[in-house]
């Protein structure tokens, strides 16, 4: 192969490489009302139900309203058509309160309904709309696997978002 086809072939990739970096910084950097945003790996081994996820954010402004998603990374190897998780919130003032949410993950006929390529699917659910957090400071949020199985295979990820809440949207 000559260089001038190398050094064209060598220039489209990096074209390409910069184009897609540009595109992801644009897609993740426009969202101003992502507040908070983390994602936690469960186990290589599997999901048991005494694994728990740890989600940890400061609220200062106790008049904001926020939206609570949760974010789902399944694989094609997750058995079941839903998810049940536990959520305990835990708050500054040293109390508590525990909720069970449920993820639909694939429709009746085994399709699944999250978005993604191959293997794995990601999903997102809006948990709660219109959140005020009652107290600033730290607040902790913990989910357990709320499943029959002990120990769940196929659940790769779990994330937490807080956007802002903006009237009228979601």
């Amino acid at each position: 192969m000559n260089n001038s086809i190398k050094d064209k072939k060598n220039f489209s990739i990096k074209l390409f490489v910069i184009f897609a970096c540009v595109v992801l910084f644009a897609l993740t950097a426009c969202d101003k009302t992502r507040f908070y945003n983390k994602t936690v790996q469960t186990p290589k081994n599997g999901w048991k139900a005494s694994d728990t996820l740890y989600y940890t954010f400061n609220i200062q402004d106790t008049t904001q309203l926020y939206n609570f998603y949760f974010e789902v990374r399944n694989t094609s190897d997750y058995n079941k058509q839903n998810l049940y998780l536990f959520i305990t919130a835990f708050y500054p003032n040293k109390t508590f309160s525990r909720d069970t949410a449920e993820c639909l993950l694939a429709a009746p006929d085994g399709k699944w309904l999250g978005k993604g390529m191959g293997k794995f699917k990601d999903s997102r659910f809006l948990f709660r709309k219109g959140v005020r957090f009652r107290n600033s400071g730290e607040h902790t949020i913990a989910v357990n696997q709320a499943m029959r199985d002990e120990n769940v295979q196929g659940i790769k990820a779990i994330g937490i978002i807080l956007k802002h809440y903006d009237y009228g949207k979601d």
